[in-house]
């Protein structure tokens, strides 16, 4: 009995020591191994594309709204940001998380172009649109010219001056001529002015007056009737202009005739003109203009 049970356990022995029975186990174990990996696999895939579709989605989300509002407001009716500036269009880098946007702005002076801002906005899957550089400066340059009397601003990128608009009904202790100056600056010269006026004029008013040539932008003042006595409050000129980057209007063409280009019940209360010396000497016989500053002059050749 004793050796049948011997005989029995070496079997048992036998049958887990044999090398098929090893191999099969070992093959299981592979087969088992392969399966964990290639879930695993399969599992890191998805949750990768998942994360990656869904920040992308986020993404652009983000950049159409930021672009709607710029569309809206073209497209709309309603005034836009920016005396004279038009946008070329934006360049898009995406990485997985995030997207920088390139975007630079012109401003048009005669019948030329330059360069007037460069700006990079970060697109954040989570968290909120940043501004990381503007070519202009994120801080402007504000320098107390004494030939002018006035504060004179600067962009930052091309050294540039940046227009100011003077709001009618404010009283002021100084209001600059300068188309005067412009007049008389060489012949050769393109040269851009603000034209700030006494009193707020309808665009049919204004058109008659004005035409279309060498105008190329209308400002609409948007100070309400409280802001516009909080301004009058303020005891430095510098504070109580409009700057000219900041100022709403219309762009201003013989292709957009000013009935055209207002859908709205407003008034206008300043315009840029740009052109030669000699193109800008018609402007000088205007009773409407309360001031005129200076902004970009560039070499017309």
């Amino acid at each position: 009995m004793n050796d049948n049970k011997n005989s029995n356990n070496q079997s048992e022995i036998d049958f887990v020591n044999n090398s098929s029975f090893k191999r099969s186990i070992r093959k299981t174990r592979w087969k088992q191994f392969i399966l964990y990996i290639f879930i695993s696999t399969i599992t890191v895939i998805v949750c990768m594309v998942s994360i990656v579709s869904g920040s992308e989605y986020l993404i652009n989300k983000k950049i159409e709204k930021d672009n709607y509002r710029k569309e809206e407001d073209i497209f709309s009716g309603n005034p836009v940001k920016g005396a004279g500036i038009s946008n070329s269009g934006t360049n898009y880098k995406h990485d997985i998380f995030s997207a920088t946007g390139d975007t630079t702005t012109y401003k048009k002076v005669g019948d030329r172009k330059i360069v007037w801002d460069i700006m990079t906005k970060k697109y954040p899957a989570i968290g909120n649109v940043e501004v990381l550089t503007r070519g202009s400066g994120m801080i402007e340059i504000n320098e107390m010219n004494e030939e002018a009397q006035r504060v004179v601003r600067y962009n930052q990128l091309n050294n540039e001056r940046i227009i100011d608009f003077y709001y009618p009904y404010i009283s002021y202790d100084y209001l600059p001529q300068e188309l005067e100056i412009a007049i008389g600056l060489d012949e050769n010269k393109l040269i851009e002015v603000a034209l700030s006026f006494n009193e707020p004029m309808t665009p049919s008013d204004l058109g008659e007056l004005l035409g279309y040539k060498n105008v190329d932008w209308l400002w609409v003042n948007s100070a309400t009737k409280e802001q516009m006595k909080q301004i009058e409050e303020l005891q430095s000129d510098s504070l109580k202009v409009e700057n000219g980057d900041n100022a709403y209007g219309y762009g201003v063409s013989d292709a957009l005739p000013y009935s055209e280009t207002f859908t709205e019940n407003i008034t206008v209360s300043g315009a840029i003109v740009s052109g030669t010396p000699q193109d800008l000497e018609r402007f000088q016989k205007l009773d409407i203009v309360r001031a005129s500053v200076i902004g970009v002059t560039i070499d017309k050749y």
